[in-house]
């Protein structure tokens, strides 16, 4: 017999005929003819189905898996489950466990874990009086999704949820879904937000395929707070090493201390990267172009500090030379260099009572560049170029990154 869990609540026990004719006629192993398509001579019987979506639990970038809970909602007739309301009281309809009728044997074909068909024995169908059968199969569906994080934090993702009928063939059982998902019990990610959805039914080694396709836009905020602002800053720290004076004795503590901190925060973000072969993320270069430039931040202060404790003694490349009257332009020093340079020589004149100073003007420029100056010009010009490309690529990356644009 069936087990009702409701029904019209109109004279319910004055009605056993209802239940005990449909008990002893019913079999579900019979698939009726009512509603159903004719298709090259086989009886289709014809299956509608929407689709609602509740949340989103989780999309594990790692796995490469999607878990959406939410139900279907499956109608179909049946023949065999028709009855007169005017004999019966006028019984609308009753429910009744799922396992006591026909429906169609739906399974999620790319599921992550084992393969099930949906619903269980606890389930109810909703049966009304002309035949038509409504199912409502709950469930928290892993599913299968491949993954591209390029575009880190800022990727899109497309994730397929595939359903079949198992059992018989697509001009046996005809599946009618409706266009998307409907989401109007749906519940917002905290991290991800649904652009669109989709269902599309293809037809596979003789059965029907319904593949609902969930897009879905990864929220940056939190990993712009917590990750790339934090980067970025450390960058310019980085840069900053070349404003200390030589002198300060600061300069390699800093760069240490700064590397070593870049070290730490890659470390802590690594774990919240996601790990993904196929793609890398844009933004893990730029992690990686970071730290080269703390490992050639640490190889030009080892140099200049070298170069700044150099004996005055030691010739000066004309490269050296160059870059530091380079500098001094730039700065518009030259014009300080000249006067003090011009006062000096004015002093030596009549210290020397008339001696003549026969040494070139040019070669007093010389003789004023200290190695000193050497060291300070290699500030001047490594804060800029090493700031200068960090702000570019900067820029780029994360411009190309926020529109979602491939690289040449």
């Amino acid at each position: 017999h069936y087990r009702f869990s409701k029904i019209d609540f109109k004279n319910l026990e004055r009605n056993p005929e209802l239940f005990n004719g449909f008990s002893r006629g019913y079999n579900m192993e019979i698939r009726t003819m009512i509603e159903h398509k004719h298709w090259n001579g086989v009886f289709t019987r014809r299956v509608s189905m929407e689709s609602w979506l509740s949340s989103i639990h989780e999309l594990d970038e790692v796995a490469e898996k999607i878990a959406v809970a939410g139900y279907l909602d499956v109608i179909w007739w049946d023949d065999q489950l028709v009855w007169d309301r005017a004999t019966y009281n006028d019984i609308y309809y009753m429910l009744v466990l799922q396992d006591t009728v026909w429906k169609p044997d739906l399974v999620l074909k790319n599921g992550f874990h084992k393969f099930e068909e949906l619903g269980g024995s606890f389930y109810y169908v909703r049966i009304k009086y002309d035949g038509r059968i409504s199912w409502y199969p709950y469930h928290v569906f892993e599913s299968q999704c491949s993954i591209n994080v390029t575009f880190y934090p800022y990727d899109k993702q497309t994730c397929h949820i595939i359903f079949t009928i198992w059992t018989y063939r697509y001009d046996e059982v005809e599946i009618d879904p409706e266009s998307k998902f409907e989401l109007d019990e749906y519940t917002e990610n905290s991290l991800w937000t649904i652009t669109s959805t989709s269902v599309q039914i293809n037809r596979v080694l003789g059965s029907h395929e319904i593949d609902f396709t969930i897009n879905l836009r990864r929220k940056p905020t939190y990993y712009i707070v917590n990750i790339v602002i934090p980067l970025i800053f450390l960058g310019i720290l980085n840069s900053l090493v070349f404003i200390i004076p030589a002198d300060a004795g600061e300069k390699m503590s800093y760069s240490v201390t700064v590397f070593l901190s870049l070290a730490v925060f890659l470390t802590i973000i690594t774990a919240q990267l996601p790990v993904n072969s196929e793609s890398t993320p844009i933004l893990s270069i730029y992690i990686v172009v970071q730290l080269s430039y703390c490992i050639l931040v640490l190889v030009v202060n080892s140099f200049q500090l070298r170069l700044h404790h150099r004996h005055e003694g030691n010739e000066k490349s004309k490269i050296f030379v160059f870059a530091v009257k380079l500098q001094r332009r730039m700065c518009f020093w030259r014009n300080k260099i000249h006067s003090d340079t011009n006062e000096i020589g004015r002093i030596n004149n009549e210290d020397t009572k008339g001696i003549e100073n026969a040494t070139p003007q040019r070669n007093h420029n010389e003789e004023a560049i200290k190695w000193r100056d050497v060291s300070s010009a290699i500030d001047f010009f490594a804060f800029w170029i090493l700031m200068g490309t960090d702000l570019i690529i900067t820029l780029f990356i994360f411009i190309h990154i926020s529109v979602n644009k491939s690289i040449i």
